[in-house]
């Protein structure tokens, strides 16, 4: 009944694509730009210090026990798609984007406070507003078109 074709699966992979190119990009021009060495992995855990390690990992937690606490509440019909009210804002899409942006902002803040190259806090904060500006334009222009 709800058949996925063919052609859906080419422009999701090139959108895929686009998505990596512009941040890979972006990222390496920055850290050109800024004269700032590259991080570890694309997907690694960076911590400037065991406490930017601890701190992140407490807020991850919290954040994790939230979304579970809220799909728990969601499935018991607490809460229902169709109300738009105060707890809305808590839809688990909507708590991971507020992950990412909370996590990236203390990473920031680690390493304007700690990091022995102090524009590497300038990286961190200009790939997530990229970051939110590309998330942000996909939506409203769905998905640049392709969908």
């Amino acid at each position: 009944m709800y058949e996925v074709g063919l052609d859906f699966w080419f422009k999701l992979i090139f959108l895929m694509a686009i998505i990596v190119i512009l941040i890979y990009s972006f990222s390496a021009l920055m850290r050109n730009w800024l004269k700032v060495e590259k991080r570890q992995g694309f997907f690694s855990q960076y911590h400037v210090n065991k406490k930017h390690g601890k701190i992140d990992w407490t807020i991850r937690i919290i954040f994790v026990v939230l979304i579970f606490f809220l799909l728990i509440l969601s499935g018991r019909g607490q809460v229902e798609d169709g109300e738009t009210g105060w707890y809305m804002w808590f839809h688990p899409s909507y708590l991971l984007f507020g992950l990412i942006i909370v996590t990236e902002c203390l990473r920031a803040f680690m390493e304007w406070k700690y990091a022995e190259n102090k524009r590497a806090y300038i990286v961190t904060l200009s790939e997530l507003g990229f970051g939110i500006i590309l998330i942000v334009s996909m939506f409203m222009t769905d998905f640049w078109g392709l969908f």
